[in-house]
């Protein structure tokens, strides 16, 4: 994600570092370049342009700008649903690492306590790692210990075996009495919090808007941009290139971008900073047990991942 910082007018308008331009340019560069095919065209085969009027294609930008209009909603729309997902998911674990620094204070309890915070750190890390699919037995190996990780990692979805693993040490602390019967509750009724957390953030990463949808969209987009020069050049002269380039900019650029938000969790520039999101929680959790913790992720040119 692009971390915005206070910059100036110069800076804003030449600024690549999060922008779509370098995606877009080479359809931009094609459109500037049936620009100047309509204009040598025009100057040989006048007559050929005479009746050929802009207001129709008024229409279709008009038609266009509803279309990418609804897709850049829905994809934002997932953008952030993607980020209250993450936002929900720090506060639940949050809550529930605090139940345990608070109520699993016995001597004899000490070893679940640990036990709950080592499996909601692996949690975090197994669930942002598995929606970006990199591999995780190694992480979980950093967290839990080699033959855990390795046990917990063959599972078919890991995250979801952690979450009975934390679901079996509230049932076990709840046998020695070390939680009351109300505080075992809350223990669980948060870990079903975590749950729903993870089912919400797969449910976005398999779940993508609908290919017809966003096909036709793309295509609107490309002829629309691709005949516009055709159309502008009996009215706007040498200054086609010009205005054509720069509303292909603003329609290629919006669709690229509803591309990029529509994955909230991959690692383009503007989509969701899950390995920073994950290191903040797990310094929260390392910090509740007054353990040492790394340092938070910074941005890198503005770029925070």
């Amino acid at each position: 994600m692009i971390v915005p910082a206070k910059r100036g007018f110069w800076q804003l308008l030449l600024t690549l570092q999060g922008s779509v331009l370098p995606r877009v340019l080479p359809q931009i560069l094609l459109v500037a370049l049936l620009s100047g095919v309509a204009w040598l065209m025009y100057d040989y085969l006048p007559n050929y342009f005479t009746s050929y009027s802009a207001s129709a294609f008024g229409l279709l930008g008009l038609l266009l700008s509803l279309l990418l209009g609804f897709r850049n909603n829905a994809s934002y729309a997932r953008w952030w649903e993607g980020r209250q997902q993450l936002g929900a998911l720090i506060m639940h674990a949050r809550s529930l690492g605090r139940l345990a620094a608070s109520h699993l204070t016995q001597a004899e309890s000490q070893a679940t306590q640990q036990q709950v915070f080592l499996l909601l750190r692996a949690f975090n890390r197994c669930l942002i790692y598995g929606l970006r699919d990199k591999p995780i037995a190694v992480e979980l190996a950093a967290i839990l210990g080699a033959e855990q990780a390795q046990r917990v990692a063959k599972k078919s979805n890991p995250a979801d075996y952690l979450l009975l693993l934390l679901s079996q040490q509230v049932a076990y602390a709840r046998r020695k009495a070390w939680l009351s019967e109300i505080m075992a509750a809350e223990f669980e009724s948060l870990i079903s919090e975590l749950a729903n957390v993870q089912a919400a953030c797969e449910r976005l990463k398999t779940t993508p808007i609908p290919f017809a949808y966003m096909l036709l969209a793309h295509r609107t987009a490309y002829l629309f941009c691709f005949l516009l020069p055709f159309a502008l050049i009996a009215t706007t002269g040498l200054t086609t290139p010009i205005i054509s380039c720069v509303v292909a900019y603003a329609f290629f650029g919006l669709d690229a971008l509803s591309a990029e938000l529509e994955e909230p969790f991959g690692e383009q520039p503007n989509q969701l900073p899950l390995f920073a999101i994950e290191r903040t929680l797990d310094i929260n959790l390392l910090e509740a047990q007054e353990l040492p913790a790394p340092p938070p992720l910074t941005a890198v040119k503005y770029w925070l991942n």
